[in-house]
């Protein structure tokens, strides 16, 4: 791996040590370019052509806060690196391809990414603020009196708002940063509906547009995590047409 400090700006000042992005180019030829786009952030740029099965164990002292894949389509994804991530780490992962086509952003969101981008229709500013913001997300440290409530509690469902932790019947739930801000989302505004832009603007730190299958790809993941009954939830209702509402348990 190929380690690049950038340290020009301040970003992430407030928090205690720098984060750590991992940038995995599966092309035969890569290019660098990512990577030279975040050198004039406050972050840890490492990357790599191959994750292998040791990425855990190559990982810096204070961890991987984020995973960047960047493949080439639906001809040449890296799904299994993706998944590879996923199943051993909760970190956020964003993908870039050649090729993003709606078959590959719904394959992609399935193995555990929480963002796609098309390289064709790639945007350097938007690329360095949607870093930015998924990892400000993820890092975010809890404030007294900025967050309301310590616990929320919804039936079975606690979240543990200093540790980010959600519990269903007192067992720990594994979530992602993204699935974790949008059940705590829907857990602040329990019985209320919420619009899936709203969720997406909420969560993501981004304006919407064409986000719907994102987020009810999202809400799928998070159902089968959450809900006794997935395929029957009791907690996570779709309102038609809007978006979704985290139900008050009776």
């Amino acid at each position: 791996m190929i380690e690049n400090n950038f340290t020009d700006k301040k970003i992430f000042s407030e928090y205690a040590e720098r984060p750590n992005v991992m940038i995995c180019d599966t092309r035969r030829e890569g290019d660098g370019r990512l990577a030279e786009l975040l050198m004039r952030e406050e972050i840890n740029v490492f990357e790599t052509k191959s994750l292998g099965n040791d990425f855990l164990a190559n990982a810096p002292a204070n961890g991987w806060h984020m995973a960047v894949i960047r493949d080439g389509g639906i001809a040449q994804p890296a799904f299994d690196e993706l998944a590879r991530i996923r199943s051993n780490s909760d970190i956020p992962i964003i993908t870039v391809s050649d090729e993003c086509s709606e078959i590959y952003r719904i394959m992609a969101l399935s193995k555990g990414a929480d963002a796609c981008m098309d390289a064709g229709e790639f945007g350097a500013y938007e690329f360095k603020a949607r870093i930015v913001s998924m990892l400000r997300r993820s890092l975010r440290l809890y404030a007294p009196g900025t967050c309301g409530r310590d616990v929320l509690r919804n039936g079975d469902i606690t979240i543990n708002r200093r540790r980010r932790e959600v519990f269903s019947c007192g067992v720990k739930i594994r979530l992602t940063a993204i699935e974790y801000g949008i059940v705590e989302y829907l857990m602040e505004n329990c019985g209320s509906v919420c619009a899936i832009d709203d969720i997406y603007r909420e969560v993501w730190h981004e304006n919407p547009f064409s986000v719907r299958k994102t987020v009810v790809e999202h809400i799928r993941r998070i159902r089968c995590k959450l809900e006794p009954d997935p395929h029957n939830p009791c907690y996570i209702k779709a309102v038609f047409g809007v978006g979704y509402k985290m139900e008050r348990a009776g």
